[in-house]
């Protein structure tokens, strides 16, 4: 990469050469969030990303050259989706103040600082302190995120924010391809990709793509709902889906059973797109309310559906696509979760705090249980549908292909946790039940403090609490200096 210096001029000369045009009072803008960023990185987590030519190149280039791609398709008000320090919705507003950013991000220091930035930069954008979802009151012509969920989870989150009409554009990088093809499955719940643009960064090795989504109208009156019954249990279809009760059969068939009223809802509204059917038992009375036209709804003999109702709910049970871990030719920024835990119980429990505090990475190791197995989902809600999950092989070569610096382990010898910092974009390993970690690996890792007389926790909890930990290391604890 060529050499600019660190300051106003040398951000101005180097946009330039990678194909960004700002006139000089947006670049002085852009360069007063860069020297904000910069001081409050530290203490808000903002960015790993620390080199000037580097943050110029795959943060304000990366942004506005995407936003390039797609300018013509930007409504005049957009919602930025985990926005995190801004990305890409500030570069946006910058480059564009014709248009309404709304800056939507769920983790408070952020929120905090992305206000200061706003105000700072003296923008139009809005702020919001907010996870979205179906139920969200706001609303915009079009939707643009980076680095966010999975596009297929995503169009389904905000079907109902997006007008018809209206967009949602992903910067994604260039191994995207399965989060597509899983897309194009959603087609026929209202939108239809009508961009979709591969580019480099220039002066770096870096490739990228954005796709952009259409809204189209009326969306959910698609076809008819097929009712239909199975009396027998040897029926192949039903055989396929008893098979799902097993870890192996979610891995052979590609789905899973997804019970309780609440989950069911929840799966309806947010997986729309990857449920394939409704089982539900014979004289059930009252179906899931806003449940899409064309979802297929199987009546069940009640004898049927007690096999496959294990937990004993008695009501419907969504069928819903499994996605498959990726592989992952570079390792995500993180922060990342590796599982290496056997009882689908711990995996589901683990994955869900690992959602819940902002996770969106999770290593599913060979050893772990399936994130799908019906006791995993029980404990885990939807969570191994909201993160993206990878392929993560077995626990000792996983450990071995991640960097030492970013690598953290958890073992009741190491170093307590109040006393850590963590490094940016971390991988939290926690051991296996029982046998916990390998012994080369307990040499420098951390451990959560436990009372006198116990000697481990649940590795599920512990990884929790070290999660917790990191997610509100911000806040200052009692007895800390002011």
């Amino acid at each position: 990469m060529s050499a600019y210096p660190a300051n106003r001029e040398g951000l101005g000369a180097m946009l330039a050469a990678s194909g960004v045009s700002l006139d000089g009072a947006q670049v002085d803008n852009l360069w007063r969030y860069h020297q904000l960023l910069r001081e409050r990185n530290t203490d808000a987590d903002l960015t790993r990303l620390h080199a000037f030519a580097t943050m110029v190149s795959l943060h304000y280039a990366d942004c506005l050259l995407a936003a390039q791609k797609v300018s013509d398709l930007l409504p005049d008000r957009v919602l930025d989706i985990g926005t995190g320090a801004g990305f890409p919705g500030i570069p946006l507003q910058i480059a564009r103040p014709d248009l309404t950013v709304v800056l939507c991000e769920m983790r408070a220091r952020r929120v905090a600082f992305l206000r200061e930035a706003v105000a700072t930069c003296a923008l139009p954008s809005e702020v919001v302190h907010e996870t979205l979802h179906h139920s969200t009151g706001l609303a915009a012509g079009g939707i643009i995120t980076r680095a966010f969920e999975k596009v297929g989870a995503t169009l389904q989150r905000v079907a109902q924010l997006v007008p018809a009409g209206g967009v949602a554009v992903f910067l994604k990088g260039p191994n995207c391809q399965p989060e597509v093809d899983e897309a194009a499955l959603t087609q026929v719940r209202g939108w239809r990709l009508e961009r979709d643009v591969a580019y480099a960064i220039p002066m770096t090795t870096h490739r990228r793509r954005v796709l952009a989504y259409r809204r189209l109208a009326d969306a959910s009156d698609v076809g008819q709902r097929r009712v239909r019954a199975i009396e027998s249990p040897a029926n192949a279809e039903f055989k396929v889906w008893l098979e799902l009760l097993t870890g192996r059969g979610v891995r052979d068939h590609g789905f899973a059973l997804v019970a309780g009223a609440k989950l069911v809802r929840e799966a309806v509204t947010e997986l729309g797109h990857l449920c394939t059917a409704l089982l539900v038992p014979r004289g059930l009375d009252r179906l899931p309310d806003d449940l899409p036209a064309d979802l297929p709804v199987v009546e069940l003999a009640l004898s049927l559906h007690k096999q496959l109702d294990v937990a004993g709910t008695r009501g419907p049970i969504a069928v819903v696509r499994a996605t498959q871990p990726a592989d992952w030719p570079e390792l995500p920024e993180g922060p990342i979760l590796a599982v290496p835990f056997q009882d689908p119980e711990n995996v589901g429990a683990v994955l869900r705090s690992a959602a819940a505090l902002g996770v969106g990475d999770a290593m599913m190791l060979q050893e772990a249980a399936s994130p799908y197995h019906p006791k995993a989902l029980r404990a885990g809600g939807l969570a191994a549908w909201r993160m993206r999950l990878w392929r993560g092989g077995k626990l000792a070569e996983f450990a071995a292909r991640v960097p030492a610096d970013r690598l953290v382990t958890l073992s009741a010898e190491g170093t307590p946790l109040p006393q850590f910092r963590f490094p940016d974009g971390f991988v939290l390993l926690p051991g296996l039940e029982g046998p916990g970690l390998p012994a080369a690996l307990r040499a420098s890792s951390v451990s959560v403090p436990m009372s006198e007389g116990h000697e481990s926790l649940n590795g599920a909890t512990a990884a929790a609490l070290a999660l917790y930990e990191w997610a509100t290391r911000d806040q200052a604890r009692p007895g800390d200096p002011a």
